[in-house]
């Protein structure tokens, strides 16, 4: 697994190289992300590119990932928090990978997982690997349900757990039931999370943040009752 790790990186690697020394339009792309995440380092352009080649799941994809990054450093900015853009950045961009098909592994915690393909991933990227204890808990600290250590952990758990909030988060619930697909399932999780998420924000910035995202999807449940023949709970 480590050779198919260290040959991912070096195939992401390359892309990013290539994409940076490409065409007189690529020199943008190369510098910032149409999101306006800075893409100023090799390792990082190593990340995206690698992000998007594999990370194609509906609910945990790179798109999560992205808003994860921007979330996180907002929470962060409102909430005071002195955060490392790099350990944000390869945390936010990294932590699901354990879950996605064909990297994830039964048995094991997709975190754990997570963290397992980070480490050889970012040194072959060139990460500057002081920094990767820090990522190493913002990743294993990432879910709701989970205690962070660390300001970029509380960072990307809160924004981890902003973007099970709103139409997004309802979004991403109805698009992860996979291929078993459960409608009642998916919609009794999204009434559950509006109600058990928000108390387990960590920061005030955050739980400002789900105020409006829980209003939307308590309408989205209030919606789809009354379209509901029945009435009953969706």
């Amino acid at each position: 697994m480590r050779t198919i790790v260290k040959a991912i990186a070096a195939g992401a690697l390359l892309l990013a190289t290539a994409s940076a020394a490409g065409t007189q339009d690529a020199p943008a792309a190369a510098t910032a992300t149409p999101a306006g995440i800075p893409m100023d380092s090799a390792w990082r352009r190593a990340v995206y590119a690698q992000a998007h080649e594999h990370f194609r799941h509906p609910s945990w994809g790179w798109r999560h990932s992205e808003r994860d990054y921007l979330f996180g450093m907002a929470v962060a900015q409102a909430e005071g928090l002195t955060v490392d853009p790099d350990v944000m950045f390869a945390a936010a961009f990294l932590h699901d990978w354990g879950g996605i098909e064909p990297f994830a592994v039964a048995g094991v915690d997709h975190a754990v997982r997570s963290v397992q393909l980070a480490e050889p991933f970012l040194t072959e990227a060139g990460f500057p690997m002081e920094k990767f204890p820090a990522v190493r808990a913002a990743i294993l600290g990432h879910m709701y349900d989970k205690e962070p250590e660390g300001p970029e952990a509380l960072a990307i758990h809160d924004a981890d757990a902003l973007d099970f909030l709103g139409a997004l988060g309802a979004a991403r619930l109805l698009a992860a039931t996979g291929d078993r697909p459960d409608y009642d399932q998916a919609l009794g999780r999204i009434e559950r999370f509006a109600v058990d998420i928000p108390p387990r924000l960590k920061t005030a910035a955050a739980r400002r943040m789900a105020e409006p995202r829980v209003a939307a999807m308590t309408e989205f449940l209030a919606t789809v009752r009354s379209e509901t023949p029945d009435g009953a709970r969706p």
